[in-house]
């Protein structure tokens, strides 16, 4: 499982003006550091995440970016406010390896095609929220907030052909003492897809982590609060991966 890759993810805001859990939310210079930190614990990649309200201007955003760019060895995606080309191309140059698309990307499925025409397959992640809801799987928007009626499977199908390289699937909302919603949801996806998958479900614990590489085909994990909000060394959760590699 040492070639299993976990990325920590954090959340920033211009000024802390947002809405949302405000113990994952950092300033642009406490998510610098954070990023610091990461790296120097052994991060191999980093997802960056605005969550600045769409009404507001985030005028400091592009000099973080480059400077986050400039001061880090490796590579990170930046998502939030991604609503069209513009906006792809625009954090791309500001210095993000990769831009990630949730809510627009469903809005305008061919934001997709033209992102990956114009700036490479490699260049865009995207990202989906879901949520088991009145028996099946279903997309949500807006961090998870907004129901749809579009079936999970069929939009991951949907990304693959308009040509995305890898998803990002975040589950919104399962059962804190069973992950096997979870496991079986990311399977079924693994079965319907060629893309790389990456999964966000709240793990916990590092037999969690463990469990979700054991029973998925997955390429890796992405969290944020089990080392931001739980405290959690980065480092620790790899020398656990390292010793079960060794056993």
């Amino acid at each position: 499982m040492h070639d299993k890759r976990i990325i920590p993810s954090i959340y920033i805001a211009e000024g802390l003006n947002h809405m949302g859990d405000t113990s994952l939310v950092q300033d642009y210079g406490k998510a610098l550091g954070l990023a610091l930190q990461f790296e120097a614990d052994g991060a191999k990649e980093l997802i960056v995440m605005d969550i600045t309200t769409q009404t507001e201007r985030r005028k400091g955003l592009p000099k973080f970016l480059k400077e986050l760019s400039k001061t880090l060895k490796i590579p990170f995606v930046f998502g939030g406010g991604v609503h069209n080309l513009e906006d792809v191309k625009e954090f791309l140059k500001a210095g993000a390896s990769r831009v990630y698309v949730n809510s627009a990307a469903v809005r305008n499925p061919e934001l997709i095609s033209k992102a990956t025409a114009d700036c490479g397959k490699d260049s865009i992640l995207v990202a989906i929220d879901a949520r088991f809801t009145f028996g099946s799987w279903k997309v949500y928007l807006n961090g998870g907030k907004s129901r749809t009626e579009m079936d999970l499977l069929s939009w991951v199908k949907m990304v693959e052909i308009r040509g995305s390289g890898e998803i990002l699937i975040s589950l919104a909302s399962r059962n804190d003492n069973d992950n096997q919603g979870a496991i079986d949801i990311l399977n079924q996806i693994n079965n319907k897809t060629h893309l790389s998958v990456l999964a966000a479900i709240g793990s916990k614990s590092q037999e969690e982590f463990k469990e979700l590489f054991e029973s998925t085909r997955i390429a890796g994990v992405v969290s944020s609060s089990y080392f931001i909000k739980e405290q959690n060394a980065f480092r620790d959760l790899l020398q656990f991966f390292e010793r079960q590699s060794n056993t």
